[in-house]
């Protein structure tokens, strides 16, 4: 395939033509999720069927309601999962006929930094929607999903803490407490999530020992890992936790077989430890082992 078809194909993919009534259509579950992981689906009966997830809508009609202030950041996960599918997209477009086949970061640190984005703004949203409209929920959990704790001061006044946790755990609460299911966190979903948190931890604060670096199938599976922590906990709670991530892993299925493999790396992973100059500004050095390129 040249470059220029790959170009049309993706588009198609990343954009395709609505049907006659000019809407785009709902997918259903991708037999991946069945014959690869092992998922059963069957839950599914589409997203307007009033009997299947459209049980689980609420009206918002209260003007002054705080909810509204999380609401209107409600399209901000599918807009960050939509970016991270057009990284890669254009890392396909751009790689698809290179003759050396690796070279340094540019597209797949961000595709990664951007889909954990998109997933952890889920988490905070859907957080705080599960906390505004479950009035029983233990208040332990509540400061434990919105990563809060109350004190109190000496002077009596009662302040919320900031008390940081954990993605994953916070997670794991919501699941328990707003879908009363205990998903396994020894199981390969969200051993495939420990990675992608892994490979990005390893990039932010870098893994100097280990010259970080990220092929696209690698980061390919980054993005169903993420894309499987919405729906492997749907399949158990028998209801759909991201209102599109069926529509989202189709679109991801198809830009699977466009891979072309490709490596970003640093520039000297790899090489031969010869003699190199380093740049060190700093005092009190062991001139001993390290000494100066520049004799005085």
């Amino acid at each position: 395939m040249d470059t220029e078809d790959l170009k049309h194909q993706i588009e198609a993919i990343l954009n395709p033509e609505p049907d006659e009534d000019g809407q785009n259509y709902y997918a259903f579950p991708h037999k991946r999720l069945s014959t690869v992981h092992g998922l059963d689906t069957s839950y599914f009966r589409g997203q307007l069927d009033i009997d299947g997830d459209g049980a689980f809508e609420r009206l918002l009609d209260d003007e002054t309601d705080p909810l509204h202030e999380t609401i209107q950041c409600i399209t901000v996960p599918t807009s960050l999962i939509m970016a991270s599918f057009k990284l890669f997209a254009d890392s396909l477009i751009e790689y698809h006929d290179r003759e050396q086949r690796w070279d340094l970061y540019r597209y797949y640190p961000s595709i990664l930094m951007t889909v954990w984005s998109a997933f952890e703004a889920w988490l905070r949203i859907t957080s705080e929607v599960l906390v505004s409209t479950v009035p029983t929920l233990p208040q332990p959990v509540k400061e434990a999903l919105l990563e809060v704790r109350q004190v109190v001061r000496k002077n009596g006044q009662i302040k919320d803490h900031i008390d940081r946790r954990s993605v994953l755990e916070r997670y794991w609460l919501l699941l328990k407490y707003g879908c009363n299911i205990e998903f396994d966190r020894g199981g390969p979903v969200w051993q495939g999530a420990n990675k992608v948190v892994t490979a990005r931890d390893s990039l932010v604060h870098y893994n100097a020992s280990n010259a970080v670096s990220l092929t696209a199938s690698q980061v390919w599976e980054s993005l169903e890992s993420v894309m499987l922590l919405f729906i492997a906990p749907s399949t158990l709670a028998r209801r759909t936790l991201f209102i599109h991530q069926f529509d989202y892993y189709e679109t991801l299925t198809e830009l699977h077989p466009l891979i072309s493999e490709f490596e970003e790396r640093p520039l000297h992973k790899g090489w031969p430890r010869g003699a190199s100059i380093i740049h060190c500004p700093f005092d009190g050095i062991d001139e001993t082992k390290y000494p100066p390129r520049w004799k005085c």
